[in-house]
């Protein structure tokens, strides 16, 4: 986008955020598409929140900070309460806490790191959840290629926690990540990566793609 510059928008909001909310402020981080440096004009910036308490006055707050924001469109993400993210649930945590990089406050500090238990969950919820959302979309879906996009961006999430539970390393981007798969993972992160192209699949493709997906979740549902 043209003039935007996200670090100067960070360092921005940043310095909003911590004179509105002074004392009650915890924690100030990223994640996503510009954590992984893979942004391009379309994307949200996915900022996180954690106050010591959270009620409707305090969104209220946050809100107008967001529309004071040049460029407010790109603000996107997270906010919660400190006790609300204490007992979120483990297994929704993976990449909010290995990817999230901190600009005020540790998150580290403020949540402990999902088990191989949880992990587990994580990528049998992601599997599960992707293959309802492939067959429902093949059938009650009119556009077919955005649905697809969207059905494959989901993958990346769950192959990068597959890949950590089997090697115990995080790997941040997509391509990084690719060199380190093959087989059917390589095939499916591959298109992952070059989803924008699924915008001019014929009806072969469309019809081809969803039946690679459904093979891979079917495929990954038994994993431990």
């Amino acid at each position: 986008m043209k003039n935007f510059n996200p670090e100067l928008w960070l360092d921005l909001i940043q310095n909003k955020i911590q004179n509105e909310f002074n004392d009650n402020l915890l924690y100030i981080g990223y994640h996503g598409s510009y954590r992984r440096l893979e942004a391009d004009e379309t994307s949200d910036i996915d900022l996180i929140v954690i106050l010591k308490k959270l009620t409707i006055n305090e969104l209220k707050q946050y809100k107008k900070i967001i529309e004071t924001m040049p460029f407010k469109e790109k603000c996107c993400g997270f906010i919660s309460g400190e006790t609300e993210i204490k007992n979120w649930s483990k297994p929704d945590l993976f990449q909010f806490y290995h990817e999230t990089k901190n600009i005020y406050g540790d998150i580290k500090a403020i949540i402990s790191p999902p088990s191989i238990q949880d992990l587990q969950t994580s990528v049998k919820t992601g599997v599960e959840t992707l293959y309802h959302q492939t067959c429902h979309s093949f059938l009650y879906q009119n556009n077919h290629n955005t649905s697809l996009i969207n059905l494959y961006k989901m993958t990346f999430y769950i192959l990068q926690a597959k890949y950590f539970l089997q090697t115990n390393k995080y790997i941040l981007t997509k391509k990084e990540l690719l060199k380190n798969l093959d087989n059917q993972d390589y095939k499916i992160l591959q298109t992952c990566i070059n989803k924008n192209s699924i915008k001019n699949y014929s009806k072969e493709q469309i019809e081809q793609s969803y039946k690679e997906l459904i093979d891979w979740c079917q495929n990954n549902m038994t994993l431990n």
